[in-house]
């Protein structure tokens, strides 16, 4: 009795709690107030559709895919004759580099400098152009006036190092007939003038040019009237230069007319510009500035050099002196799409160190010579051939052999730097355009380096690895 009592009352419902019940439906009421004000404001604005993206658009052309190089001249380039190295290399076909290293910033690269000389001159004075002295008569009787143009070629004997060049003596025998025709009864040229106005006379030798350069025999000072490059020895590339190049010229000019006929008295000298007006006796000129400019690249001739950059100075309606050359190469360069922003360019030899060439401004300026304006194609054939010409002559050898006759370059050395800049014909068929530089404490071992790099190049082609 007692047992089934106990189990009625614990089966039994519990009656429900009012005020539970009333407390859960609050919950549940407030969560939903709380979930509709999260998703609708309470102003109850309608949501705003944002449209999806539209596709991203694809290049007009797909770039192929470029396959993995793998030639590597990685060892060539880490050796201590190239010191500092930089090295740069483009396929001349499709343009794309194959190997920079260290090729970002200008750098001074010695005579690769006369690169832009030569394409200054051509662009400037042009292929057939010449430089060309002159003889006008003086206002005052027995005179007359030399008029320097710029041409250091001008020979005074049989021999000179420069073919083609015009003859002092020839200059001088054509004054001496024009004077006596004029002046028959007083036909003797008793006062030599000497104009040296075309270029700046306080400009004749670059403050960061080493004075030993004059001395060896490398760079005359720079005037516009000289003869045989000023050189010791005419039939000599390499000879020492004096002090007074104009001084020498003028005494070579007075004892040709005295050869030519003019008498056996004496001759004064003196500087003066000549009047505008004055009328001319006599002039020769020097071989076109095409051939001029296969000789300065082939020999590296820095007295070339400079008088080519002076005269496209004075040309292009500067004043001919050093000031000058920044701006004429920068406007003449950009004619043909080469960009040197960023180059500092001092002379047209290279033999400033202060001259700074970007390296990749280089190589497209080489390919220039070689595929774009055909005023420029002159540069390319005049390039030394490794093994063959020039300033290559004598190189490429040992391991670099195997690139003799497939390398044109121009040379370039200073205190400190030694470079090489051109086009290659590769082993596979293909063309590369270069340059490699070895810069800091260096010696001539660096050329062996140099071509060591640049036989590589020629021995991987398009294969070109950039490590």
């Amino acid at each position: 009795m007692t047992t089934e009592q106990s189990e009625t009352l614990a089966t039994a419902k519990r009656p429900t709690n009012p005020f539970l019940v009333l407390g859960l439906v609050g919950v549940v009421v407030a969560g939903v107030s709380f979930a509709g004000g999260f998703f609708v404001s309470a102003a109850s604005k309608v949501p705003e559709v944002v449209p999806t993206a539209d596709a991203r658009p694809l290049p007009a052309q797909i770039v192929e895919p470029d396959g993995v190089r793998t030639c590597s001249i990685s060892k060539s380039l880490k050796v201590r004759p190239l010191g500092t190295q930089t090295a740069l290399a483009i396929d001349g076909e499709s343009g794309k580099v194959l190997l920079s290293d260290n090729a970002d910033k200008p750098i001074a690269m010695g005579s690769v400098v006369k690169l832009l000389t030569a394409t200054v001159a051509l662009d400037t004075l042009g292929p057939k152009g010449r430089l060309t002295t002159r003889v006008v008569d003086g206002t005052s009787a027995g005179t007359v006036i030399v008029i320097g143009g710029g041409d250091p070629t001008l020979r005074a004997g049989a021999s000179s190092v420069y073919s083609g060049a015009a003859s002092l003596s020839e200059l001088a025998s054509q004054t001496v007939a024009a004077y006596q025709a004029k002046y028959p009864e007083s036909p003797t040229i008793t006062r030599v003038l000497i104009d040296l106005s075309m270029f700046p006379v306080d400009d004749a030798w670059h403050p960061t040019w080493p004075e030993s350069e004059r001395t060896i025999g490398y760079q005359p000072r720079i005037v516009p009237f000289m003869v045989d490059g000023d050189r010791a020895n005419p039939g000599a590339q390499t000879s020492p230069r004096s002090t007074d190049p104009a001084g020498r010229a003028a005494r070579a000019f007075v004892s040709a007319l005295t050869q030519a006929g003019n008498g056996e008295g004496d001759v004064e000298i003196d500087f003066q510009s000549a009047p505008s007006n004055a009328r001319e006796l006599a002039s020769v000129r020097s071989a076109p500035v095409s051939s001029l400019v296969s000789q300065m690249l082939l020999n590296s001739d820095n007295t070339l050099a400079e008088f080519l950059m002076r005269a496209s100075s004075v040309e292009a309606g500067f004043d001919g002196g050093a000031d000058s050359i920044q701006q004429l190469v920068l406007s003449s360069l950009n004619t043909f799409g080469v960009d040197m922003t960023g180059g500092t360019f001092i002379d047209g030899s290279g033999e400033s160190a202060k001259n700074l060439l970007p390296p990749r401004a280089v190589v497209e300026l080489v390919t220039q010579f070689f595929e774009g304006d055909k005023r420029l194609s002159a540069i390319g054939k005049a390039l030394p051939v490794a093994g063959k010409s020039g300033t290559l002559a004598a190189r490429f050898t040992g391991s670099a052999a195997v690139a003799r006759g497939k390398v044109q370059a121009k040379t370039g050395w200073i205190k400190g730097v030694y470079a090489l800049a051109g086009r290659i014909d590769t082993k596979r068929s293909g063309r590369t355009y270069f340059v490699v530089v070895a810069r800091g404490k260096v010696n001539s071992n660096a050329t062996a380096a140099i071509d060591k790099v640049v036989a590589g190049m020629y021995s991987c082609g398009t294969n070109l690895a950039s490590f």
